[in-house]
């Protein structure tokens, strides 16, 4: 809606303003000069007698009364801070005419067009420097800084003006969202809050019912330790239990001794002929029959005098403690290859020779193990072992079953394994192998850094090699296979970590193997002796490299093993086609 403080469009003398529609109390008369100036008319300096005389001038009627608008800016909004959102602004405005002349110079048909579009240049630049959530204070810095009144170069004054300002409907949209998504957060941590203490009430509840259960079963294996558990008692035990089954434990029990007696009768007549077959073919002599008793039928078996042979009527022993028990083997002496003996057995190979000197003792018969050797395998999983990885993890399956099929063997060598990137992980703890060890999977990590791994064989090499003193009588100074990849990039931090390593008493021995493009004097630096080092040809595939690395573990591991079976702790490199020595790379 137009507003037009010029109430008559063309000039009309002064006598016809009677006649103009809707003219107010209130108004100012111009009259447009000869000279091209403007004179107002003013009951103060025109008499009637002036009016009568100019009553035919051409004049212009000029509205002097108070305006109030309001408008809603709505193809001009004013944008926030971001650009992207909206205010949705309401402007009050108050006005009124203070020089008639500038009115009509003017010649505004519509004042408001000079009203609104000064105010929005006041107004935009100061909107701009708010987030659309901050309406409000925009709104207050916007009416602050409109100083009223506030005269126009149109001649017309503003007396009142007042801004409101509110976020438009994509913006409230957005505000409403944000607050929400804020009030989620907030109960989602709360909610979590709630559950991690309910799932701490129930882990503590578990560890309490554990507990109780640990201690329930230690007890009864404390209370069970006195009870022998072959099968005669374990028929007394159930029979303490029972009474109401006496019949059924009686009839158990002679069933049990029946079927001993006759596998002892059985052992006795196949011993019987054993032993006769070795006098009839001149394997053994008469003379020979005391020692054969008590070398070859064991010291709880005699052919002659009936004894029962061992766990007839005694729990059987554990196997570290029947291969230290073991009697010394007596060799008899062959007169000539015999032929296979009747009762199926496999042809004693053990003779003594005609001077009298003994020979290797029978294959069947192993020497109790005199030592334990312990090995740690040290794997490179860096980015620069990436392409080998599953060839390692064949590796490591390749010594579980080199291990598990050389008894031996695993009775002597306790198996680590750990792997290096960025941090150091001890992926298989020292343990005995056999079939039901679990081969640890093997990932590829980030980074390549030898302190780590360094710093945590400082800290288990001695812990464990203690602990393995406590269980056997010799332990062999620990052998360590470092397979390298990639150079260290924690520059020579990790040679202060290995000479650390090095300066314990029981310091290991360090085999460095190093493929790919690894150099060579870095791996000469990890070996603990110069004939340790080796390397692969840099330009080899790295699936191969790590191929030759396990044999070269595997015939190594098991030199080690057969010397601690053997008392000894020789350290002997089995080094396959493909690995060269790396002494001489410094």
């Amino acid at each position: 809606m137009s507003v037009s403080l010029i109430l008559n469009n063309r000039p009309v003398p002064r006598a016809q303003l009677g006649t103009l529609p809707n003219l107010p109390p209130n108004f100012a008369v111009v009259y447009p000069l000869d000279g091209g100036g403007w004179e107002v008319e003013s009951p103060r300096h025109r008499t009637m007698t002036q009016r009568w005389l100019g009553k035919n001038k051409l004049c212009y009627v000029v509205d002097l009364g108070d305006h109030r608008r309001t408008a809603k800016l709505t193809r001009t909004p004013l944008t926030c801070r971001d650009q992207a959102h909206r205010f949705e602004a309401t402007i009050d405005v108050g006005f009124r005419v203070h020089d008639p002349v500038a009115v009509v110079r003017s010649s505004l048909p519509d004042v408001l067009s000079a009203v609104y579009p000064y105010l929005i240049s006041r107004i935009r630049p100061l909107a701009a420097g708010f987030a659309i959530d901050e309406a409000f204070e925009a709104q207050a810095r916007i009416n602050g800084s409109l100083p009223v009144p506030l005269p126009l170069p149109e001649g017309v004054t503003l007396y009142y003006c007042d801004v409101q300002l509110e976020p438009d409907e994509a913006a409230r949209e957005f505000i409403r969202s944000r607050t929400k998504a804020g009030r989620d957060s907030e109960m989602g941590v709360l909610q979590h809050k709630a559950a991690v203490g309910s799932t701490r009430h129930q882990e503590t509840i578990k560890d309490l019912e554990q507990e109780g259960r640990l201690g329930r079963d230690r007890r009864e294996r404390d209370a069970l330790a006195s009870v022998r558990l072959d099968f005669r008692g374990l028929v007394l035990e159930h029979l303490a239990k029972h009474p109401d089954d006496t019949e059924k434990a009686m009839d158990l029990l002679m069933r049990w001794e029946e079927g001993r007696q006759s596998r002892v009768l059985d052992q006795e007549q196949r011993q019987v002929e054993m032993v006769r077959y070795l006098i009839e073919k001149g394997i053994v002599r008469e003379v020979d029959l005391p020692g054969l008793r008590e070398g070859v039928l064991g010291p709880s078996t005699s052919v002659f005098g009936g004894m029962l042979p061992p766990g007839a009527g005694a729990p059987a022993q554990t196997a570290p403690a029947a291969a230290q028990a073991l009697p010394p083997v007596i060799q008899p002496s062959p007169p000539a290859p015999p032929a296979a003996p009747p009762w199926g057995g496999t042809r004693p190979d053990t003779a003594r020779q005609s001077g009298g000197t003994p020979t290797e003792p029978p294959p069947d018969v192993r020497p109790a193990t005199v030592g334990l050797a312990p090995v740690y395998v040290v794997l490179d999983t860096s980015p620069a072992a990436a392409g080998c990885v599953t060839q390692l993890r064949d590796a490591l399956r390749s010594m579980q079953t080199l291990l598990a099929n050389s008894p031996d063997v695993t009775a002597a060598v306790r198996l680590s394994v750990l792997t290096f990137s960025d941090t150091a992980d001890v992926r298989m703890s020292l343990t005995q192998v056999s079939w039901q060890t679990g081969v640890p999977d093997l990932q590829a990590g980030n980074g390549c850094r030898y302190e780590p791994v360094f710093r945590r064989l400082s800290e288990l090499v001695p812990l464990e090699t203690e602990r393995l003193k406590q269980q056997a009588s010799r332990v062999n100074r620990p052998t360590v296979f470092f397979l390298a990849a990639g150079d260290p990039e924690d520059g020579g931090r990790w040679q202060a970590a290995r000479q650390q390593l090095m300066e314990h008493p029981y310091r290991p021995n360090i085999v460095a193997c190093g493929i790919g493009a690894i150099d060579r004097r870095t791996v000469a630096r990890i070996a603990s002796h110069a004939e340790f080092g080796v390397a692969s040809d840099p330009h080899a595939d790295p699936a191969e490299s790590a191929a030759q690395f396990s044999m070269l573990l595997q015939n190594t591991v098991l030199h080690l093993g057969r010397s601690a079976v053997a008392g000894s702790s020789e350290l002997r490199l089995e080094r396959p086609r493909g690995l060269s020595p790396v002494h001489d790379a410094e």
